[in-house]
């Protein structure tokens, strides 16, 4: 199995959607420079958070169209962190997946929003797609998705080898349960995080890229911590801050052969998850 160098990028959300854009382009030049093979930003990275009122066609239209440009012109795959998608007359919270070539591979729609706010504008999506690639077998799952094993598991009887997880995860947020909020986290950084990505990694024997945005929102504190999780070891790299900034690691996925090989989970789990 080949070596993939993947480029993370914490990206601090700003208000206006055109600026977000345009410092895209950097952080393309700068997975290139670094001989990276595929680059990753987080949920919503160009609007934030939309409701239906604030949702416009253009943006998923010109934002793939930026990507495709980008993903081409410097030849790297690149996971368009997500953005809110009209398909089949919908809205999706939607993940798309370019090639080196700028060709849009697939994209992954949330299938688990938060209820007290997302919920109430868009669909949730009800697949969960892997993307056999040349750099490796692709997984993306978005933020939320996180807490529920099942969506990598899938993935991992589909053979992915390597899953990414944008995100926009607050450290505190008015969309939170004010118990989340006061009660266990008034005086404290969460840090599920980073337990929950070590586990999927583990427990479903892939690579697991966490890329989450950077600063404050309108809605609260982001809580960054953009990390990457491996078989056996957990996570092994991490941005302990919430500032914007790149991860970049190089990740050999004959590691994930061994996990198969050592653990063997996908030949015990019998029928629990295959549909």
């Amino acid at each position: 199995m080949p070596k993939i160098k993947v480029c993370a990028v914490q990206f601090n959300v700003m208000p206006e959607f055109t600026g977000n854009l345009g410092r895209v382009d950097g952080f393309f030049r700068e997975a290139n420079k670094r001989n990276c093979d595929i680059i990753c930003f987080p949920e919503l990275f160009l609007t934030g958070p939309l409701d239906k009122s604030r949702f416009s066609d253009k943006i998923p239209d010109i934002s793939k169209k930026h990507f495709s440009r980008l993903s081409r012109e410097y030849g790297i795959f690149s996971v368009m962190g997500s953005i809110i998608s009209r398909i089949g007359g919908f809205l999706y919270n939607t993940s798309y997946l370019f090639d080196d070539n700028g060709d849009i591979l697939g994209n992954y729609c949330k299938n688990h929003l938060v209820q007290k706010s997302e919920a109430r504008h868009f669909k949730p999506g009800n697949s969960v797609p892997v993307f056999r690639t040349r750099i490796g077998n692709i997984g993306i799952q978005i933020c939320r998705d996180l807490l529920y094993p099942e969506i990598t598991r899938k993935m991992m009887l589909k053979e992915a080898d390597i899953v990414f997880c944008p995100s926009y995860w607050c450290s505190k947020s008015s969309s939170y349960s004010r118990i989340y909020n006061t009660k266990y986290f008034k005086n404290k950084v969460p840090d599920e995080v980073t337990a929950l990505a070590s586990a999927r990694a583990i427990e479903s024997e892939v690579a697991f890229v966490y890329v989450n945005a950077a600063g404050k929102s309108d809605k609260g504190v982001l809580l960054g911590k953009t990390q990457i999780a491996l078989p056996f070891y957990g996570t092994t790299d991490i941005i302990k801050n919430n500032n914007e900034g790149v991860l970049v690691k190089e990740i050999n996925l004959s590691m994930v052969n061994d996990a198969r090989k050592v653990y063997k989970i996908e030949k015990d789990i019998k029928n629990y998850y295959r549909k």
